[in-house]
């Protein structure tokens, strides 16, 4: 009956250490198999939210827009205006983002002097939307590099005064006509953040506008671009 005791005690001793032993093995694999596919999954799906979040933002940029091709009045005197351009962004992935945006820029001319003068003003709109690739970065860095590519829809604004008669300038009329067409943009550029939100970018790049009328006697705006500006982006 002792005998029997000692047999029993041994076995249950056995059987409890070959249960540890074998919880150890398991605890040992999983630390070397790591986590299971679906929390890896789960894992890289939170780095893509965050890293979309991280892209949003938002910025105004001013600069000059180079129009070449233009036919100019013998006679008359031209001026253009800074180009300007404010935008929305919004991120994809770790490194696309969107990005939407509106232009302003105008050209002036006027032909003529005294009692037989014209004033015309052409203002463009551009309103494009655009793929940025930040093709060797993530959000979480300062320094960032850019290629962009765009197209879009664009407003054309013609207005004239014109101003002729006699000696007391008694004819003469004015009108405002808007004028839709097409655009296009490409390019590349940095952007800098100096603080978590806030930053400064640069972008040069080339921008091609084509009207269904024309706009300032012009069917045709294109030329290269650079811009400069401040950028913001969103805090959760």
């Amino acid at each position: 009956m002792t005998q029997l005791r000692r047999w029993s005690r041994t076995a249950v001793r056995g059987l409890a250490l070959g249960c540890l032993m074998l919880l150890a093995a398991g605890a040992a694999r999983a630390q070397v198999v790591g986590p299971s596919p679906a929390a890896q999954r789960d894992s890289l799906d939170e780095i893509e939210r965050r890293a979309r979040r991280a892209r949003q933002g938002a910025g105004i940029r001013i600069g000059t827009w180079q129009v070449t091709g233009l036919a100019e009045v013998s006679g008359a005197t031209y001026s253009t205006m800074p180009a300007l351009e404010g935008y929305f962004q919004k991120g994809l992935d770790r490194h696309l983002a969107i990005e939407s945006s509106a232009g302003l820029w105008r050209r002036s001319q006027r032909s003529g002097t005294g009692t037989s003068a014209e004033d015309i003003g052409s203002i463009l709109i551009p309103m494009l939307t655009a793929i940025k690739l930040y093709p060797t970065t993530s959000p979480e860095q300062p320094f960032e590099p850019y290629l962009t590519a765009g197209v879009g829809f664009t407003i054309g604004v013609d207005s004239r005064n014109t101003v002729s008669g006699g000696l007391l300038g008694g004819g003469g009329g004015s009108g405002t006509v808007i004028i839709a067409g097409v655009g296009l943009k490409g390019g590349g550029g940095f952007e800098y953040r100096f603080s978590q939100a806030f930053g400064f970018s640069g972008t040069v790049g080339y921008q091609y506008v084509r009207f269904f009328d024309p706009v300032g006697g012009e069917l045709t705006y294109k030329g290269f671009h650079a811009f400069g500006g401040m950028t913001y982006r969103f805090q959760y």
